[in-house]
C-alpha cells in the first residue's frame, strides 16, 4: 500500500474515532489538504477494496481497510510516543510518526519496539 493512502486511512479511523460520519472534507481538513486530493485517493482506496463510501459521503473502512488501518495505528502511536518522550512537540511528533512509521518494514518496526522494550 502506499504510503499515501496509509495517511488517509489513519486520519479516517481517527476521525471514526471522534465522530459518527467521516467525510473526505473531514479527511481533508486532518491532514490539511486539498478536497480534491482526499477525492482521488479515496477512489483509489475504494478500488482497493479499503474503503466503501455512502450515499451521504460517509467513508467506511473495510474489514481489509480496518485491519490496515489498525496496524497502521499501532505504528504511528508507538513513534508518536516515543518522540513525545524524547521532547518532541506532539504535532510535529504526529506529523513525523506519519511520514516515516508506515513506510518502515515490518521487520525494522519490529527490531524498534525490541530494542525498545529490552532497553
Amino acid at each position: 500500500m502506499s504510503g499515501k493512502l496509509d495517511k488517509y486511512l489513519y486520519a479516517i479511523r481517527t476521525q471514526r474515532g471522534k465522530f459518527l460520519c467521516v467525510r473526505s472534507v473531514d479527511v481533508a481538513h486532518f491532514l490539511k489538504l486539498s478536497k480534491p486530493s482526499v477525492s482521488t485517493s479515496v477512489r483509489q482506496m475504494m478500488e482497493n477494496g479499503l474503503v466503501t463510501v455512502e450515499p451521504d459521503g460517509n467513508l467506511l473502512l473495510t474489514a481489509l481497510g480496518q485491519d490496515k488501518a489498525d496496524r497502521l495505528n499501532e505504528r504511528v502511536r508507538f513513534f508518536e510516543d516515543l518522540l513525545v518522550k524524547a521532547g518532541v512537540e506532539s504535532s510535529t511528533a504526529l506529523q513525523d510518526a506519519l511520514a516515516f512509521g508506515p513506510k518502515m518494514s515490518t521487520e525494522s518496526f519490529e527490531a524498534f519496539r525490541t530494542i525498545l522494550r529490552d532497553y
